[in-house]
């Protein structure tokens, strides 16, 4: 049933898939393929000077066209002037759709589009520029046929021949008039002498009129056309001179300089590190290692030195020698003599109950008796290994209490752990521990520690993970160190300090205490990170 189910499953979301991708091939690639055609890649792949220099050839383009059609127009019909105004405002509303019709969220920094948007509101401009000439153009048509129709006009001098003409014969009517009535009837009824007069007179002044009223009307036409080629020339310079420059209007960054400022930035990301690393490994980090180093006890201060034999091991025997003790952990102890005597210790010190309780030393079993012997081993990390340090009387060591499996103390004097804080010391933050825990002899100290417990001399000075020591001689100084080579900090592989313990007495018997694989056995994830942190606590104060 379970494997029928899971094969429902896959089919149903493999079916679910293929919907989605036919769905999305039929009906939403036609539209988004359309606006990225060869042309459109190629225009995105440009930067701002381009795309202005593109603008700028186009707006010389358009000046030109405009010219020449100004000059087609200012001598074209009427009808042609029509049928084109027409056609240029039908364009204009298109162009204006298009650019009301909006577009999407990129295209303010794809050149693509931008140069689109800018071409129309250039055509835009354009159009209306050629609107304008086109009005102008058939006011111009119109006085240019009105002026044609009075292509013929009477002269100045024959107007004036006509008004004296007309003159001459009102003066024969006026006299005519002035005769005596007898005679003006007798002429007038018998010889139809007024009737002759009046009409010469008639005919003349008419003709003054007609001729001054054609040449009126002819000059009237001839302003008109010069004052409609002068609007027309007027219209033509104004159209040119409106004509936008978008070169000049593109503000911004393309997707060009965009991919341009983030490959800068991605060199600055990448590059900024190193640049620190090298710095501080150059620069700071030599300057911190001449600072004094941190020393618990003074050197050669100590009556007797710490030793450790025999190297780590997974497991080790110890015997109780008269009058002594063993406090061990629960979980490593792996063996004990019938004979011994046990019984419980709640913590290690009651003088440090908050480091027992922290480094896990609380809960231990006692023994004792002369001669027993006790099997110390991790029962339950396979990766632990144990090793031995004996403290003398007199001596002393610092130690973190985390690597403490049991102790072996004189009965009558259990062993001391004094605190000792440095708080002022720059080693102490560059390491992150201010408190150092210090055991004093005579005492005996079993270690555990990932993979095994490794013991060195200090000598003139040991370098090491941070995270690996376990503990070293209290006279010995104990500070932070350059790492070995630069080209492993450089990639981050390394940190820029190391620890380092120095003996710097003239016997130099300082030893040091340090794990060989602190990371072996411990968890992962969220939970070992969570432990990482406690554990990056503990240590600043020295558990």
């Amino acid at each position: 049933m379970k494997a029928a189910l899971a094969w429902l499953g896959r089919t149903g979301l493999t079916y679910l898939l293929l919907f989605a991708a036919i769905a999305f091939f039929a009906f939403a690639w036609p539209s988004i393929s359309a606006g990225f055609s060869r042309e459109s890649l190629r225009q995105d792949t440009m930067s701002l000077e381009a795309v202005r220099a593109e603008l700028a050839d186009d707006v010389g383009t358009a000046r030109a066209s405009l010219a020449e059609s100004a000059d087609s127009y200012e001598s074209a019909s009427k009808e042609a002037l029509d049928a084109r105004l027409a056609a240029a405002t039908a364009e204009r509303e298109r162009v204006v759709a298009e650019l009301d019709a909006g577009g999407g969220w990129f295209d303010a920094i794809r050149p693509s589009r931008i140069l689109e948007t800018k071409r129309l509101e250039l055509v835009r401009a354009r159009l209306d520029g050629e609107i304008t000439l086109l009005t102008e153009a058939a006011t111009l048509a119109d006085a240019r046929r009105a002026q044609a129709r009075r292509a013929r006009m009477p002269t100045q001098a024959s107007i004036d021949q006509a008004a004296r003409f007309c003159r001459l014969w009102t003066s024969r009517v006026e006299n005519f008039d002035r005769q005596n009535p007898v005679e003006i009837a007798i002429e007038t009824y018998v010889l139809g002498e007024r009737q002759r007069l009046e009409a010469a007179r008639k005919r003349e002044c008419d003709k003054e009129r007609n001729w001054r009223a054609q040449r009126q009307a002819a000059q009237a036409a001839r302003r008109a056309l010069a004052a409609a080629r002068t609007d027309f020339a007027e219209a033509r310079q104004s159209a040119l001179a409106a004509l936008p420059d978008p070169a000049m209007e593109v503000e911004g960054r393309t997707l060009r300089d965009i991919a341009q400022l983030a490959l800068l930035a991605l060199i600055a990301v990448l590059l900024t590190p190193l640049a620190i690393r090298t710095l501080f490994y150059f620069g700071l980090a030599p300057l911190v290692e001449r600072g004094a180093p941190i020393r618990i006890a003074p050197p050669n201060g100590m009556g007797a030195v710490a030793t450790a034999s025999g190297g780590s091991r997974p497991s080790l025997a110890v015997t109780l020698a008269e009058g002594e003790e063993i406090l061990v952990r629960q979980s490593y102890l792996q063996s004990s003599p019938d004979g011994a005597r046990f019984d419980h210790q709640w913590l290690l010190s009651w003088r440090n109950v908050l480091t027992s309780l922290a480094s896990g030393m609380v809960n231990l079993t006692r023994g004792r008796g002369a001669g027993a012997t006790f099997g110390i081993s991790a029962r339950d990390d396979p990766f632990a290994e144990i090793a031995r340090i004996d403290l003398p009387h007199a001596s002393a060591m610092v130690l973190q209490p985390r690597a403490l499996a049991a102790v072996v103390q004189p009965t009558i004097r259990p062993v001391q752990i004094r605190s000792r804080w440095r708080l002022f010391s720059l080693h102490a933050w560059l390491t992150f521990q201010f408190r150092y825990l210090v055991f004093h002899g005579p005492a005996t100290l079993i270690v555990k520690g990932g993979r095994g417990v490794r013991v060195e001399a200090a000598e003139a000075g040991r370098r090491f993970s941070k995270d690996q020591l376990i503990g070293f001689t209290a006279h010995t100084a104990y500070s932070v160190a350059r790492s070995e080579t630069f080209p492993p900090y450089l990639l981050g592989r390394e940190p820029l300090f190391r620890d380092r313990v120095r003996d710097t007495g003239e016997a130099a018997t300082g030893i040091l205490v340090i794990e060989e694989a602190p990371a072996a056995g411990r968890r992962k994830g969220i939970r070992g990170g969570l432990e990482g942190v406690f554990d990056a606590a503990l240590k600043a104060f020295g558990i």
